[in-house]
């Protein structure tokens, strides 16, 4: 059934999620911040099925006019079903599709998440249509950090020691990681927010209007969300400091065996010390020091600074349903013919020009 948020599901959604070792965007804490700061709370509901008067799988979907979607946006890293078992999964993907009207889009979830798998097999001659979202890399940190370091090529080994001497001669560095409070215990999460975000704002995302700064609802989510990831104990604040100035940031979440990377910041003046690239390598040493952390997920798409570093790649898809053979497969083959006529649009743009294409879209939708 479709439910409304109400206490109870909320607090059965989020037992369910920390029994079952869904990720911590999984969590009815992080999608409602989400869902509050960009205007999506009203239209929220879950997709549920119970087993004994139990609640055993929940998708979190918005209903409109064209069909049930998850709620994402360009801030989702990650969608997460949450299923006790695979027949959960089975039985949700079954009421997804028994309750579409129109398209089902299933957008930012994991390409072999269960409920991934049994909607494949659920929609069977429907008409369908699977795409990759991004490919995130995920760095293993479970072993002996050597090991790590050894799997390096050898022009990244070089220049990490390469970075590190170089920040090492600029001045005291240091590192910090921290979960909102302070020394004393007291909370300090707005003034370490404000430095986080400031780093955040560099120049080029300003201009482009992808800064979390440049969009009051942004600011909203990552501030909500942290405020609740906080209380729950699962915030980490990530600072690289040279001198005493923070010169690189990392928003992250810790939960189970990942520590996921969201957002990185930078101080564009220090860009010849490498701190993007240098905060990064103290969170895998980071991670490697954290009983029980196995992983340093890095989401996003496999950049090549990233794809460096990384042990491999998860694929997130977006997949869509179509509601009826005929009408699928006309909705199918246009979506397909304007996705193609985009890429080679923009293939033929110039770098610039879409940056200001970028920064215009972002303007408009502000």
């Amino acid at each position: 059934m479709i439910q409304r948020l109400d206490p109870d599901l909320l607090e059965a959604w989020d037992a369910l999620a920390l029994a079952t070792g869904a990720p911590v965007f999984a969590r009815p804490g992080w999608l409602t911040a989400w869902a509050d700061a960009f205007g999506a709370r009203e239209h929220l509901r879950a997709l549920t099925v119970h087993r004994d008067g139990a609640l055993v799988a929940l998708l979190p979907v918005i209903s409109g006019p064209l069909g049930l979607r998850t709620p994402t946006n360009s801030e989702t890293a990650l969608i997460a079903p949450v299923v006790a078992d695979d027949d959960a999964a089975g039985d949700l993907a079954q009421r997804l599709l028994a309750r579409r009207a129109g398209t089902v889009d299933l957008d930012a979830v994991l390409a072999d998440h269960p409920l991934t798998a049994a909607l494949r097999t659920a929609a069977g001659s429907t008409p369908a249509l699977e795409t990759v979202r991004c490919s995130s890399p995920w760095v293993d940190t479970s072993g002996d950090p050597a090991d790590f370091l050894r799997r390096l090529s050898k022009n990244r080994r070089h220049g990490l020691k390469r970075l590190a001497k170089r920040l090492d001669e600029a001045g005291e560095v240091s590192f910090d990681v921290s979960d909102g409070r302070n020394d004393s215990g007291d909370d300090d999460l707005d003034e370490l927010l404000r430095d986080g975000l400031r780093l955040e704002a560099r120049d080029w995302k300003l201009a482009a209007g992808t800064a979390i700064a440049s969009s009051p609802a942004r600011v909203a989510f990552y501030t909500r969300a942290a405020r609740w990831a906080a209380d729950a104990g699962v915030l980490r604040l990530a600072f690289l400091r040279l001198d005493g100035r923070a010169i690189a940031f990392g928003y992250c979440l810790q939960q189970g065996p990942t520590l996921h990377f969201l957002k990185l910041g930078m101080d564009d003046e220090h860009a010849k010390l490498g701190p993007g690239m240098m905060i990064t390598k103290r969170l895998i040493d980071h991670a490697f020091a954290q009983p029980g952390v196995r992983e340093l997920d890095l989401l996003g798409e496999n950049e090549s600074y990233k794809a460096d570093l990384a042990s491999g790649v998860r694929e997130q898809v977006r997949v869509r349903v179509y509601p009826t053979p005929v009408l699928g497969g006309v909705q199918r083959a246009a979506t397909e013919a304007v996705a193609d006529l985009r890429r080679k649009a923009v293939d033929r743009l110039s770098d610039s020009t879409r940056a200001r294409l970028l920064a215009l879209r972002n303007r408009l939708q502000r």
